[in-house]
Order: structure tokens, then sequence, then C-alpha cells
């Protein structure tokens, strides 16, 4: 099975209900495409192939896909039509065929193994889910041996039908004596389009077998067709990922309040307060605390770190050991090594801190002169005073002081006292008339 099995991906709607000038597939669920999850799950089935059927307008991502094969589907005539469409380029005549939709990033992969191991037995196998107040989905019917007797669409359905909590998600995978009656299938309906739902009348008109699949969980079967749809399944992953931090023993005092990336990584005893975003590629080691509204990404924390309230954590940068990070710091591309400390209102960007350094309020990097930017080097158990700008590229020596409100342009050598004030003069002021 694994070898003759073929995927193919529906992806040339043009999701005019997402009213967005991006294609629908590329809008992010958990910071990742939709059509990426798909595709991801696809791979998992270890199939033979992997088609993915475009529009015209979304001939770009051969390029940003150029491992998968690609058709044109050009008009959109219905789903029977973009199988027509791939089964014409089809040479293997014996193969199966999994047929998904790259707007269901939600597609539990458990099911998709029961579709796949289903398919051995039988010719025709469909997705189902439960849905018990269902106003638009098609209605699986079944006749008495559980056998898929018909799909019928909503809007055609009988009031006998409609008490059928069983939908169809659009989910389908024929052997390959149900996916060569693909071209029977007729337009015969008021939209002029090929149904592949009529697979089923045809394949029960050849005695096909035909299984139906529920769903585990009816939220996981359903596509993503406008922006509200587009956050519920955010939330969904959010909860999926949430649970799995959890399980590697991740504090969360308000769990719904916390965004988390598929590719974060805990250690443990972490606490994350409310509000806090954690973005791609982020590393996070034993006994962190993250406090609230802080947001991190593309990062490494190591361990018994303090990061927050409000920090913003940029690409690029390492806390080591011990180190801490306050409340209205951002840092980028920099390393701040064991015991240092950021505690107030900094910025912090392509700077490498040795151990033990003491940054006081307001002071800046000023990496970047408008063309380039350049390094900052602050030594260990160096102190930089209250409101200090350090202009790169310089170093500040090991064991010296930055007095408060100093602009440093040159090098401080070590165990040094760097002062750029002008001296403190006091003036008699006139009396003010009231």
């Amino acid at each position: 099975m694994a070898n003759n099995l073929q995927i193919l991906i529906l992806a040339a709607g043009k999701g005019t209900r997402m009213y967005s000038d991006m294609p629908k597939v590329l809008h992010k669920v958990i910071g990742i495409p939709m059509i990426e999850h798909v595709i991801s799950k696809a791979y998992s089935l270890k199939p033979k192939s992997i088609t993915v059927l475009i529009n015209k307008n979304l001939l770009f991502l051969k390029k940003k896909y150029s491992n998968l094969k690609f058709l044109v589907q050009e008009p959109q005539l219905g789903t029977g039509h973009a199988v027509k469409i791939f089964q014409k380029q089809n040479k293997n005549r014996s193969a199966k065929l999994l047929v998904l939709y790259a707007d269901n990033p939600l597609i539990n992969i458990n099911d998709l193994k029961k579709i796949k191991n289903e398919l051995n037995k039988n010719d025709v196998v469909i997705l189902g889910f439960k849905e018990i107040n269902n106003s638009s989905y098609g209605i699986i019917v079944q006749d008495k041996e559980g056998s898929v007797d018909q799909i019928v669409e909503f809007k055609d359905a009988s009031i006998e039908h409609k008490k059928i909590d069983i939908c169809n998600s659009g989910i389908i995978a024929l052997s390959s004596k149900s996916l060569n009656l693909i071209n029977k299938i007729e337009n015969n309906n008021v939209k002029k389009e090929y149904y592949l739902t009529d697979i089923v009348k045809l394949s029960k008109k050849y005695n096909y077998k035909i299984k139906l699949v529920t769903a585990a969980d009816s939220k996981t079967a359903l596509g993503i067709n406008n922006m509200s749809e587009l956050g519920i399944a955010e939330k969904i992953m959010q909860n999926q990922l949430r649970t799995k931090a959890f399980k590697k023993g991740v504090s969360m005092i308000d769990p719904d309040t916390v965004y988390l990336s598929p590719d974060t990584s805990f250690g443990k005893n972490v606490v994350i307060e409310p509000f806090v975003i954690i973005g791609p590629k982020v590393k996070i080691g034993n006994g962190v605390v993250i406090r609230s509204f802080s947001h991190l990404e593309g990062s490494v924390i190591k361990n018994n770190v303090v990061i927050g309230p409000y920090a913003r954590i940029r690409p690029g940068t390492i806390l080591e050991n011990n180190s801490k990070v306050g409340n209205f710091v951002e840092i980028k591309n920099s390393k701040v090594n064991k015991n240092s400390k950021i505690n107030h209102l900094s910025y912090i960007g392509d700077t490498i801190m040795g151990e033990a350094v003491n940054v006081g309020a307001g002071t800046i990097t000023c990496n970047y002169d408008g063309v380039k930017k350049f390094k900052t080097k602050i030594k260990s158990k160096a102190f930089i005073g209250s409101n200090s700008s350090l202009v790169a590229p310089v170093t500040i020596g090991k064991g010296s002081v930055v007095g408060a409100g100093s602009v440093i342009t040159k090098n401080v050598s070590d165990n040094s006292l760097a002062l750029t004030r002008s001296g403190q003069k006091n003036f008699k002021l006139k009396k003010r008339k009231k």
C-alpha cells in the first residue's frame, strides 16, 4: 500500500471569503501556512507521490515547494474535475489515491492512517464527522449493512436525511478501480460542476466496497473558509501546543493567554506568566521564568533565566545561565553571559556581554549608523550607569564603570571609569512673579 498510494492536495480555490490579498492556503496557523500542515501530514503517510492542484495565480508555489508535483486547474469546475485533471496525467493505473484539501490544517493524522488502512480492504473510503446541528454540510447516508449508500448535499436533503448526524468532510480515498471511474462523473447539476461525491454512486453501480471512517474529533475534519474559521483553527492548535507543554512540565498561570510555536523546546520547571508570546526557533532551559507581556523569538534561553515583564527577546539572542532581562528591555542578536543583568528600559543589539555585568536603566547600544551594523563588547563585571549610550564599534573593559548619562564612542580599558558628562553648574533663579 505505502508504495502504491498517491496523494492529491486540492489548493485551486480562490478563497474569496477570506477577503484577503494573500492566497487562502498561505494564511498561517500557529505560524505555519495551512498548506504546509497538510503537506507534512501527507508525507507522514509515506506515499509514492504528492501532487498539489493549484489555480494559475498560485504558480509561484512551484518554487516554494519544489519537491512536489503541481497541476493547474483552470477554470475550477468542481472537485470531480480536479481529480479528472490528475487522472489525465496519471500513468500508474493501478495506484490508489487519497484526496486532501490544502485549507484543512487540522486534519488528524490518525484519521488519515485509518483511511489508508481501510483502503486496503475497500474501493472507496470517505471521512465523515458528526454534526448534530448541521446547516450546510453534505450528509452521508448509510445502508443497513453500514456501507455508504449516498452523499446528499444539504440543500437537496429530505427531512429524513437531515435527521442524520454524519456529514461529509470531502476527504476521500479511492482504489485503482474506483479511480478509473472518475471520467464517468457528469455535470448534470445547476452549477454545471463535476462533484467528486458522485463517485459513490458510480462505485455502487459496479458493486465496489465503500467504507465510512468517522473522524475522532469533528473539528479536525473541517476546512477553513474565512477569517473566523482561521481564528478557530489557531485556537484549537494552540491548545494542542499548550497540552504538549504541560506534559513537559511547563507551568502556565493563564494558558489561554500564552501563545506558543510548534518548534519551541522546554526544559524542566519552566513558569510562563499571562500574555506571553513565544515565536519560532526558541529553546528554553530549566528553571526559566517568563513574566507577563513578553515576546520571544529565534533565541536560546539557558537555565534559571528570568525574563520580563514586558521584555522583547529577538532573533540571535542567547541568554546564559542566571542572567536577567527586566521590564521594557529589548535584546537582539546578542549574547548575555552568566549572572548578567539588564533590568530596566534598555536596548541591547549586536552585543557580546561578559559575566556579572550590570546594565543600568535607559542604556542603549547604538549599533547602526544608517548603513552598517557594528558590535559592542562589554566585558565581565563591567557596570554601565543609567542612561548611557554605547556607540559601536566599542569595547567596555573588564571591571570598568561607565558613569550615568555618558555617551561612549571610544574603547574603555579594564578597571577604568569612563565619563563624558560636562561639569554641573547651578545658577540662581530670579524670583518669579505670581
